[in-house]
């Protein structure tokens, strides 16, 4: 048996019934006590989902985190002569901002990360960025209850360099650490309304859709590496 639903009685079975309550306060908690146990902290969450976390104490340092991946013949082209190439955020973004110069330096090929406008332009763009091994960005901040990093994007901080390369290094100062996502915005609530765009990374790009094995790296890096200065 059916039953006929014309177009008035149809559109008030979609309207709501009641009004969604506000989902309240995300959850916070304290920070660990000191900065060595809440780095402790954020390292064993981030580890625990396939991460890196170092400390550097200067920009050589950072550097050679970076350099560590362009020279390893793990991430190699078969015909590479000298470290592989990279894309980076804008040094006044970054908590070393002369990390990228001196990752050139080395001997390193530094690749424009920005694409064009047009299909044409962005296909061909991406084709040219495909080569970059490592994606140098900064952090908004870091969580450290999940190991996460807060992206916010924008000029000079573009979307790409922390998704299309395999490797993603994440330079970020240690005064940037947070204890939860909720401390984060109990700091700063007018953060998502004042960026144009904010993304919560937690550790290598993961799925487990094919067959449940799970892979890293089918839509993003493989491999992310966050460098605590200070």
């Amino acid at each position: 048996m059916t039953h006929d639903i014309f177009p008035g009685e149809f559109f008030e079975r979609l309207a709501p019934t009641r009004q969604v309550p506000h989902p309240g306060a995300f959850a916070t908690a304290p920070m660990p006590e000191g900065l060595d146990a809440t780095i402790a902290q954020f390292t064993a969450a981030i580890e625990a989902v396939g991460g890196r976390v170092s400390r550097a104490g200067s920009t050589g340092e950072a550097a050679d985190v970076v350099l560590g991946y362009l020279e390893a013949p793990d991430w190699r082209a078969h015909d590479q002569q000298g470290p592989g190439a990279f894309v980076a955020w804008d040094g006044a973004h970054l908590a070393l901002p002369d990390v990228p110069a001196y990752v050139e330096a080395r001997g390193a090929r530094r690749l424009d990360a920005v694409v064009g406008t047009t299909q044409v332009d962005r296909d061909e763009d991406y084709r040219r960025l495909d080569a970059a091994v490592v994606g140098i960005t900064g952090a908004h901040a870091a969580l450290a209850d999940t190991g996460s990093l807060a992206l916010v994007h924008g000029e000079g901080r573009g979307r790409l360099v922390s998704l299309l390369p395999p490797v993603h290094v994440a330079i970020v100062e240690v005064a940037r650490l947070h204890a939860t996502l909720g401390a984060l915005f109990a700091a700063e609530p007018d953060l998502l309304r004042q960026a144009a765009n904010v993304v919560v990374v937690t550790g290598p790009s993961r799925t487990a859709d094919i067959e449940m094995t799970l892979t890293r790296g089918v839509h993003g890096p493989r491999v992310v590496h966050v460098v605590f200065v200070g």
